[in-house]
This record gives structure tokens, C-alpha cells and sequence, in this order.
């Protein structure tokens, strides 16, 4: 009697895993990203040569790009239907890992947005941000720390963005990275 509970608890609590894990893997697949530059030189392209037109968050990102030893791990572009789009991405460089959201507000009212870089080790680290209403690029990061290794779980990146009063979500957007060389981002 007791073994059926402890099965049936450990299938309830894979059930559970899955239904976390299943809608992070369905938010971080997708198209190819378009608000950052390829990580590696586009041979089709000029050295210097500006980016594509469609592509008005490249030219933000390429200088976050242009270090070397600097890896990103970025989940799809998102863009919501009030005008917010977004891209939400790893990053690792010398053994230090932290979490970037790349931005436009065209809504016409700032909004606010939450970052949370979530470690393997069960820890997280936030940063609160404005977003300016502009209609610009903008970004915003999490502070780094060193990266976790010798874990087959992955760091996640989550960008919320919400209302002036944080009342109502708008857009929420992520990505993650297995610090041991896997990837389901970027």
C-alpha cells in the first residue's frame, strides 16, 4: 500500500515537471531571433555594413556581441499585440553568466519590466526596469555572478513586462542555457 503512494507521488511530480517544462521549451523554440546579430560573422555581409532593415535592434545588440569569449543564448523574438516586442537571452563570458532583455516600447505609456536570471542552483537574481515609451531600442540586465557548472540544468532568463502599475501582464519572454555547451535558446 505505501509503495502504490510513493509511485503514484513520483508520477504526480513528474506530471507536474512536465507541465513546467513543456510551455519554457514552447516559448524558447521558434524562429530564428531577429533582434540580435547571428553570433558568428555573417559571411553574406561587409564587415561595418549595417544591419538589415528589419532588423532595428541589431545595431543595439552588436557591441554585446563584439567581445570575444562572450556567448548568448537567446529564446525567439516576441512581440505582443499593445506594441511591446522583446528578446530575452543568456549570457556567459570568463566564468560569469547573467540575463538581458532587449526591447521597444511602442504602446505610447512607459511600462515596467521584471528580468529574473534563474540559476541551476535553485537561486535567482531580478532587475526591475523602466521602459521608456519612446518606440526605441532599449535593453536591461540582471547583475552577473559565476557561472554554476557540473549541472545538467539550465540557467532560464525571464522578462516580464507589464503595465505602468504592474497590474497586468503584457508580454512575457525568456530564454535559457546548459552551462556544460548544450542549448535550447540560441
Amino acid at each position: 500500500m505505501q509503495r502504490a503512494r510513493i509511485l503514484r507521488l513520483i508520477g504526480l511530480a513528474g506530471t507536474a515537471v512536465l507541465a513546467l517544462a513543456v510551455p519554457l521549451a514552447a516559448a524558447t523554440a521558434g524562429p530564428a531571433d531577429t533582434l540580435l546579430p547571428p553570433a558568428a560573422p555573417d559571411a553574406s555581409r561587409a564587415p561595418g555594413a549595417p544591419a538589415a532593415a528589419g532588423d532595428p535592434l541589431a545595431d543595439l545588440a552588436r557591441p554585446l556581441l563584439a567581445g570575444g569569449g562572450r556567448t548568448t543564448h537567446c529564446g525567439p523574438e516576441l512581440t505582443a499585440r499593445p506594441g511591446i516586442t522583446a528578446q530575452t537571452c543568456v549570457l556567459t563570458e570568463a566564468g560569469r553568466t547573467w540575463a538581458r532583455t532587449f526591447f521597444r516600447n511602442a504602446t505610447g505609456e512607459p511600462l515596467r519590466a521584471a528580468l529574473t536570471l534563474l540559476r541551476p542552483d535553485g537561486r535567482s537574481v531580478q532587475a526591475d526596469c523602466v521602459v521608456p515609451a519612446d518606440g526605441a531600442p532599449g535593453e536591461c540586465g540582471t547583475p552577473d555572478g559565476p557561472t554554476v557548472r557540473g549541472t545538467r540544468l539550465p540557467y532560464g532568463a525571464v522578462a516580464e513586462f507589464s503595465d505602468p502599475a504592474g497590474e497586468r501582464l503584457l508580454l512575457r519572454s525568456g530564454g535559457n542555457w546548459l552551462p556544460d555547451g548544450g542549448s535550447s535558446g540560441r
